[in-house]
């Protein structure tokens, strides 16, 4: 069986992470080849052996030549705009939508909700990670019947290996520059709301001059962050990383990570961080309405205000200032990860929605 995944973008983030484990994942007589936009994400593709086609831009020419050089019994197509161009470019090979968002034009009727609405007849299946996708989506009742809840596939133990391993061949001063009180991890942009990270800063280091926060992630807002930083008079506060390679040692030598997200899938930095017993203070929106409880963090906001600054502030100073509710949120937040570590059979469910739809094919 040979699978086409599809996906437009050029950065490694949340969705290309998912496709690389699935890929990585499957035996040996599911053969994977990778259609993706030149770039960054070329690097891990390459770091983990993944037949690849790299072009400048993913459009349905580039799609249609995709088919024609792997001939693939299966399309997985990830996010909108891949999955509709992909039901415009065949309609004999099986295709699997795999969505990972829920932006705001599919909350709401128009043009582009409308098509995808029109193209969920056309998906053998839809890959969602939690039902609020689905839920949230104008044309929830065009997905009826068609949609999986998977999650996002998550290794606790590999994550937590990632993390703690690294840091015990690094000396004690190498060591410290990965600590801080505060973390943030994420790519720069509007969704993961960078700037209120800052702005949330800036609140607590009114009871906690010394607070050390650091922000791991590149994108598109790096220098705006970084003025915010000056404006505020935060240089000695907050470190900008950039994009790192391992993360998770920022995960592990922190105490608590941030998350003020406008918009999640799933959370994934949320609930690898929970791997390594790190109390997690998170948005109300999204996947964390689905990983993250009371017993492991706290979720600051309403529905009316999905991020609470207040909120964020005020459960950070209580964390950093009372051992025994850091304690008790931290053992909560290892217990979490262990019910959320689902990667074996998150696998066996995308090899079993391969091998009906290579079937029912075939019978077709």
């Amino acid at each position: 069986m040979k699978v086409l995944h599809v996906s437009k973008s050029s950065t490694y983030s949340g969705m290309e992470n998912v496709a690389i484990n699935i890929i990585n994942a499957m035996p040996e007589d599911i053969h994977s080849v990778y259609l993706t936009a030149t770039g960054s994400v070329e690097t891990k593709l390459l770091e983990h052996d993944i037949e690849y086609i790299g072009v400048e831009k993913v459009d349905e020419n580039a799609i249609k030549e995709a088919i024609d050089e792997v001939k693939p019994d299966i399309i997985h197509a990830y996010e909108y705009d891949c999955s509709l161009m992909c039901t415009k470019v065949t309609d004999t090979i099986p295709i699997i939508s795999h969505i990972y968002s829920v932006p705001r034009w599919v909350q709401k009727i128009g043009p582009k909700s409308v098509i995808y609405g029109g193209a969920c007849k056309n998906f053998t299946k839809i890959i969602i990670p939690n039902k609020i996708v689905e839920e949230k989506a104008w044309f929830k009742d065009k997905m009826a019947g068609k949609t999986v809840v998977l999650g996002t596939p998550f290794n606790a133990v590999k994550i937590f290996e990632k993390g703690y391993l690294p840091g015990t061949e690094m000396s004690k001063d190498k060591l410290e520059k990965y600590k801080s009180d505060l973390l943030f991890v994420g790519y720069l942009t509007d969704d993961k709301n960078p700037y209120e990270f800052v702005r949330i800063v800036k609140e607590v280091k009114e009871t906690h001059p010394d607070i050390k926060a650091i922000i791991v992630g590149g994108g598109d807002l790096g220098s705006e962050c970084l003025e915010l930083i000056g404006k505020y008079n935060l240089s000695e506060n907050i470190i900008m990383v950039g994009m790192q390679h391992n993360p998770c040692i920022y995960m592990n030598q922190t105490k608590i990570l941030v998350a003020p997200s406008k918009f999640e899938g799933f959370g994934m930095a949320a609930v690898e961080a929970m791997a390594f017993g790190k109390p997690v203070l998170v948005s109300k929106v999204g996947g964390f309405l689905t990983t993250v409880n009371d017993d492991c963090g706290k979720i600051c906001g309403t529905d009316k205000k999905p991020v609470d600054r207040d909120a964020f502030v005020s459960n950070i100073n209580e964390l950093l200032d009372n051992q025994e509710i850091y304690r008790m949120k931290s053992d909560g937040a290892r217990r979490r990860a262990k019910d959320l570590n689902n990667f074996e059979t998150y696998m066996e469910e995308v090899k079993k929605i391969y091998e009906d739809a290579y079937q029912t094919a075939r019978k077709n």
